[in-house]
């Protein structure tokens, strides 16, 4: 994950350095000027994205470790020693992130700007190869900087860490978000919410009789970027409210579902309590399928919205590359952060699994309860990221309405329903797949090994 963020910060930081040295050529002062502005807006997201991904992330390594934290802890280190420790194991992680970065940016740097460029209606620009080096240095520090903070942000997890409490209680109890989370998420809910109103509150309406005059989408551009960015900052009021947001939609969508199976109650217990410890996995995957099915439901708003407008003008084309160029990086760190708790949050899972199989749960039930889980889980990040896309795509909508008198607004049921079927499937076959791997180990073996017998 670290990896993913140092090369797209590295290679987005070399771009705004080409963007800058293309004003020192006669005659391309505007293009550089554009270039530069278009680059930084998907530079500030990465950044916003980074943090609160790696936010994710390191609270869930936290948590996995807290039995080996409990120990150092028991031995004399401080919450400072231990924080001093997770802080240097993770700057230890993004330099070497930043030296990997450094080979594939210099092998992508080069495309991918030919490619961002043309997306600004301003045509293809040549890459510039000045101050290269100097500019990625920049860019990775600001990266590894991002991974500080997004661990600093842990810091109350850690001091909380009690060395008796943590060794009587289970490897990774439920996550809870403390008041500074709370504050933030309510404030950047108050963001989102101003960054899509302001717009179409200031918003001019343009008389009928002068549309066939216009051949630019100008006038809705700042309505787009007000609701691109509140879609943003609702993102990041996900991502800190992430585990009490996630057990209260599990826990209200499973208990309108009346199903008597067993295996079906089993799993929606086990689900409203692992969906907090999961976070570090739903939450990035929720943010990744959001910033997915809101660029294609902003592009077909679009679309379906410019058919009603004369034929000099076509908003969708224009909206639909400026979203890709400023969620593209962000997509790809949320997708990376997925793979990483997925990967953190299965280290626990077999002790879960033979504490049921102790209890008297056959591998039959096991495999059934599991598969149950992965679906519950699959359903509550498509409601989640079902809301959070639709509410800039109304925005939007609403502005468009405002200012060129007609819009429609544009849902990809198709997409959505094989989004929630591929991601049920993958869910449901992982969960499976962890039983199969628990089954054929003792119970007893399993959790002798975790208790440390």
């Amino acid at each position: 994950m670290l990896t993913s963020s140092q090369t797209l910060l590295g290679m987005l930081s070399m771009m705004l350095s080409s963007a800058q040295a293309l004003g020192n050529l006669p005659n391309l002062d505007e293009q550089s000027r554009t270039a530069y502005q278009n680059l930084m807006i998907p530079f500030v997201a990465l950044l916003i994205a980074a943090v609160l991904i790696i936010l994710q992330v390191v609270s869930s390594v936290i948590a996995q470790r807290r039995r080996n934290l409990a120990l150092l802890a028991l031995q004399g280190a401080t919450p400072w020693q231990l924080t001093a420790l997770t802080c240097l194991r993770v700057l230890a992680l993004a330099l070497t992130a930043s030296l990997i970065s450094l080979v594939i940016s210099i092998l992508l740097v080069r495309p991918l700007y030919s490619w961002e460029t043309s997306q600004f209606l301003i045509g293809r620009q040549p890459f510039i190869a000045s101050h290269q080096f100097a500019s990625w240095a920049v860019g990775t520090v600001c990266g590894v900087a991002v991974a500080l903070i997004g661990t600093l942000l842990t810091i109350r997890t850690i001091s909380r860490i009690s060395p008796v409490e943590s060794l009587r209680t289970a490897i990774a109890p439920p996550k809870t978000i403390g008041w500074m989370r709370r504050v933030l998420s309510s404030l950047c809910l108050l963001a989102a919410l101003l960054f899509m109103l302001v717009p179409i509150i200031q918003a001019r309406p343009i008389p009928i009789d002068q549309l066939p005059l216009l051949h630019t989408a100008v006038p809705i551009l700042p309505i787009g970027m007000g609701s691109t960015f509140g879609f943003v900052f609702l993102l990041a009021a996900i991502c800190l409210a992430g585990p009490a947001l996630l057990s209260v939609v599990t826990g209200c969508w499973t208990g309108i579902i009346s199903v008597r199976t067993p295996s079906w109650q089993v799993a929606r217990q086990q689900a409203s309590i692992r969906v907090r410890n999961l976070s570090s996995t739903v939450i990035p995957l929720t943010v990744g399928i959001s910033l997915l099915m809101m660029t294609d439901s902003f592009y077909l708003t679009s679309t379906e919205s410019s058919h009603q407008l004369p034929p000099n003008l076509d908003v969708s084309s224009s909206d639909f590359s400026m979203l890709i160029t400023l969620l593209g990086p962000a997509l790809i760190v949320a997708l990376a952060g997925v793979c990483a708790g997925y990967l953190i949050s299965a280290h626990g899972r077999s002790l879960d699994l033979s504490l049921l199989a102790i209890a008297g749960a056959d591998p039959g039930q096991l495999g059934l309860m599991s598969a149950f889980e992965g679906l519950i889980m699959a359903t509550t990040t498509t409601l989640i990221s079902f809301v959070s896309s639709l509410l800039p795509i109304c925005a939007y909508a609403a502005g468009f309405h405002k200012v060129f008198g007609t819009s429609l607004i544009g849902i990809p049921w198709t997409h959505w329903a094989l989004i929630y079927l591929l991601l049920a499937a993958a869910a449901s076959l992982a969960s499976w797949s962890t039983v199969r791997k628990t089954v054929r180990q003792s119970p007893a073996a399993v959790i002798a090994r975790y208790t440390g017998e």
